[in-house]
């Protein structure tokens, strides 16, 4: 345990985690933002949410679209956007943290290095970036980030002029055009289809561990930002799933189904990670865990603490 507390005191006092905590905060303002407006446009602004429709808020309020589409609006201009926020915090505090000094370029540099990775050429000449990785690719963001902060930082021995600088520009947009021509040679050759979609066809052999093994693969992409193969695949709606429904309703029964089973449904029932139910836990992992001074203070706190717990169960 002695050695644990080192461990971690020392990586906190790290300056990766000192940039991570910074970026963090900065982004604070940001999500909170985009998460109130997200609940307040699908609880309360829509015809289907949960508060619109006990209260029928669309009946009586006014102006209720023209509230849903500035949520909206709102949404896709904080949450929707996240990762590249995550770039600029990440690259600006990485320089301001090694050299002690602010640079504000610092961060537009990050921001227009993510940009060109997240960039997706559209016909007709429209712009366009990558969704997934503009909303959920905070992670990527950050490494986008710190990766061009230690670029930026490098010969810092050397006086700075403006011939390093534009080579360290040229250095980072470099990188980031490759990064964006490989994605999109992947995307085009059809080698990410595996990261992102499942087969449509139920799997054969050993499905425990093809599940063990495609789910540690998905949690792991999505804990990235990017997908994985369980990702995009409904809960029952794929098509082995509909096939043995289709058999149920027709025969009355689903004895003789079709597929005896469907890496999603194994996926999403038994090996899916996240949700509320991992939040659950994480809370009664506190109380079980938390600082027992006060339990040791007070005879009720330790007769209080399984009677809280019993009770979220």
């Amino acid at each position: 345990m002695n050695r644990l507390l080192m461990l971690t005191a020392s990586a906190y006092r790290s300056k990766v985690v000192q940039i991570t905590e910074q970026t963090f905060q900065l982004l604070f303002p940001v999500i909170l933002l985009g998460s109130s407006a997200e609940v307040l446009q699908f609880v309360f602004l829509t015809a289907s949410g949960y508060v619109a429709t006990i209260f029928n808020v669309p009946q009586w309020l006014p102006f209720d679209r023209e509230l849903s589409v500035l949520m909206g609006t709102v949404y896709h201009c904080t949450l929707g956007m996240v990762g590249l926020y995550g770039a600029y915090g990440t690259s600006y505090f990485t320089v301001k943290v090694y050299r002690r000094q602010s640079s504000p370029s610092a961060g537009l540099i990050g921001l227009l290095a993510f940009l060109m990775i997240a960039f997706q050429p559209r016909n007709g000449g429209r712009v366009a970036f990558n969704p997934p990785l503009m909303a959920e690719g905070l992670l990527v963001g950050m490494l986008v980030g710190y990766v061009c902060g230690r670029i930026l930082i490098a010969f810092k021995n050397q006086q700075t002029n403006w011939g390093q600088m534009m080579w360290r520009l040229a250095l980072i947009f470099a990188l980031a055009i490759s990064v964006n021509l490989l994605m999109s040679y992947l995307r085009r050759t059809g080698a990410l289809s595996v990261l992102v979609i499942s087969g449509p066809q139920p799997t054969s052999g050993h499905p425990l561990t093809f599940v063990l093994m495609m789910g540690a693969l998905t949690e792991l992409l999505s804990w990235i930002g990017i997908g994985g193969p369980f990702t995009a695949s409904p809960t029952f709606t794929d098509p082995a799933s509909i096939a043995n429904l289709n058999h149920a309703l027709k025969a009355g029964s689903p004895w003789n189904a079709p597929h005896l089973y469907t890496d999603t449904t194994l996926f999403h029932s038994f090996a899916n990670f996240g949700g509320n139910g991992v939040m659950l836990a994480l809370i009664i992992a506190i109380l079980i865990f938390q600082n027992r001074r006060a339990a040791e203070l007070s005879p009720s706190g330790r007769s209080f603490r399984p009677f809280l717990i019993a009770i979220m169960l």
